[in-house]
């Protein structure tokens, strides 16, 4: 509860200005509880992502700025996952076998990113994978709430929203 309530306040969930959208998601691996909030903005009729904010319980942070990285490092990868990974195969054999064929994200995809920690004085849990599979969820509902499309097929880019 403290997570959602976290990521709910510092995204200002449902208060959001006119014209920006906003989706949530939550999850819970690794003994880590992780909340998200996705923003997107219509550009030209087509979603923009413009803020991911994630809130984090991951008990005691040891080493807070690893732990930021660890937690931008799973947005960052589950957004490329959610827009741009796509590996198709053709008789069994892959299409793409390089990076000149298959997309993954850059720098300039990434969206400004917040992160915030849940304080206490609960034992340590994991960073390392609990902040990437939320990131779709948010990212769809988010979309949805745009536009009206439900995506439930990733790459998102590939369904017809190329210009997330």
């Amino acid at each position: 509860r403290n997570t959602i309530e976290l990521a709910a306040k510092k995204a200002n969930w449902g208060k959001a200005p006119v014209g920006v959208f906003q989706g949530f998601s939550a999850y819970f691996s690794f003994n880590t509880y992780v909340a998200q909030v996705v923003e997107v903005t219509l550009e030209a009729g087509q979603p923009k992502i413009k803020r991911m904010v994630c809130a984090v319980d991951c008990g005691v942070v040891i080493n807070p700025e690893h732990a930021i990285n660890q937690i931008e490092g799973g947005l960052v990868d589950g957004l490329g996952h959610a827009m741009f990974s796509n590996m198709t195969f053709k008789d069994g054999v892959p299409e793409q076998t390089n990076y000149d064929t298959y997309r993954t994200i850059k720098m300039g995809d990434t969206p400004p990113v917040e992160v915030y920690f849940v304080e206490n004085e609960l034992d340590p849990t994991g960073l390392g994978e609990p902040a990437l599979p939320p990131l779709s969820a948010a990212l769809g509902n988010a979309i949805f709430k745009a536009t009206g499309i439900r995506l439930r097929k990733q790459p998102f880019s590939l369904n017809g929203l190329r210009n997330v």
